[in-house]
């Protein structure tokens, strides 16, 4: 008889104790970590025309506390079956991620799920006031008895028109609110600001993080600029979406500039976030992705591609970001759909086999992935979670 999917987190034993699951600093590193890319999508985002923003009007209150209830169980079966991180990422005006403030549902995370790492993987700072990020980052280290981790973003150019943000300018905010927020964090005296988008008379954030001198902190970013300021600040980086060999130039790179700033990154500073789409057989796997192709779901990512393309075009010109180098949103390069965004298709040797490339080529050693794929329901992500957890995760053990 078929277990029910509410009695799953009850009745899955954790993976034996590992020192990655304790709080606190890891002893080792000899594999690669999973985390959960907890998206807290509406459970009827397949149904939405395909557009951006979503007009409010789709969404019914009942089912959307019903999406976050199903979020907070998948969060929970992940971190039972022995997922090392838990992320949350800022995301706007869409039903594929309802998290506008991802410190907010960390917060609620962080209190039903108490192992594993808290991944704000992360806050959009071009767009939102690096003072008030710098506080969040402080209060959920706190919460979380020192098991946050941090991403600062770019994020994609339809969402810089959610705060009225010119695109132009955002890789400068970018920058100028990371070196804002790092000094938030770690100035145990008040400071005041006067930078070129910022100006802020005192600055003296509580409470300070209990990892001091502050939590881990990822550049999410595939701009020369970007990963140059995390070698040079010693950070680590996250790409996404990216093919083995994109993803290998981006992290070559790096580490070549790591190299040259007098240091090496641990494999932990190198994350990778892809969508997954998990079966008993490689056949089933691909069978359930066609089938959501076949149904049309990838619609919304192609219109979201127009969509950027255009604002990209329109209010700032196709050079606004002139120090991309290297891969790129897969809306920007060309709408790949559904596809393009799920990077790990088969059973669990075949996907094992596809993160180990990572592994072995990128130096990847945090996985960050998505199982809310549009268009599969709650029961469907809690099975391939339990799957993952029962069948992909030892293997993971042996990279």
């Amino acid at each position: 008889m078929e277990l029910p999917v509410e009695a799953f987190v009850d009745t899955i034993r954790p993976l034996p104790y590992h020192p990655s699951n304790a709080n606190g600093t890891d002893v080792t590193e000899v594999f690669v970590k999973a985390s959960y890319f907890a998206c807290m999508g509406y459970a009827n985002r397949h149904e939405f025309p395909p557009d951006w923003p979503v007009p409010a009007a789709h969404q019914d209150p009942e089912t959307t506390m019903r999406s976050y209830d199903e979020g907070m169980a998948e969060c929970e079966l992940a971190e039972a079956v022995g997922f090392d991180w838990i992320s949350l990422s800022e995301h706007h005006y869409s039903g594929n991620r309802m998290t506008p403030n991802p410190a907010v549902m960390a917060g609620a995370v962080s209190q039903r799920c108490t192992r594993a790492k808290i991944a704000l993987l992360g806050q959009l700072l071009p767009i939102i006031n690096p003072v008030r990020a710098a506080e969040e980052i402080g209060m959920l280290d706190n919460l979380t008895g020192g098991r946050l981790v941090v991403a600062f973003m770019r994020g994609v150019i339809s969402e810089d028109q959610v705060y009225d943000l010119n695109p132009a300018e955002g890789r400068e905010r970018l920058t100028e609110g990371m070196d804002l927020v790092i000094r938030a964090l770690t100035e145990p005296q008040p400071f005041s600001w006067e930078g070129r988008h910022y100006r802020y008379r005192t600055v003296s954030v509580w409470p300070k993080p209990v990892q001091q001198p502050m939590p881990p902190v990822i550049v999410a970013t595939r701009s020369e600029d970007a990963f140059r300021y995390a070698a040079e600040h010693r950070l680590g980086i996250g790409v996404s979406y990216d093919s083995v060999e994109d993803t290998a130039r981006v992290t070559d790179r790096y580490v070549e500039l790591c190299r040259e700033a007098g240091w090496e990154p641990s494999s932990e500073q190198i994350v990778y976030r892809g969508g997954i789409c998990l079966g008993e057989t490689d056949e089933e796997a691909q069978s359930l992705l066609e089938s959501l192709e076949a149904r049309g779901v990838q619609r919304g990512l192609a219109v979201g591609a127009n969509l950027t393309r255009a604002i990209q075009s329109a209010r700032a010109g196709e050079a606004f970001d002139g120090q991309r180098v290297f891969g790129g949103d897969p809306a920007v390069r060309g709408g790949r759909g559904l596809r393009g965004m799920v990077g790990f298709v088969g059973s669990p040797e075949t996907v094992a086999k596809q993160l180990q490339a990572f592994h072995d080529r990128c130096r990847v050693g945090v996985v960050d992935l998505g199982f809310q794929q549009p268009g599969i329901p709650h029961e469907r992500v809690m099975r391939e979670i339990d799957l993952f957890g029962r069948e992909v995760l030892p293997r993971m053990r042996e990279f």
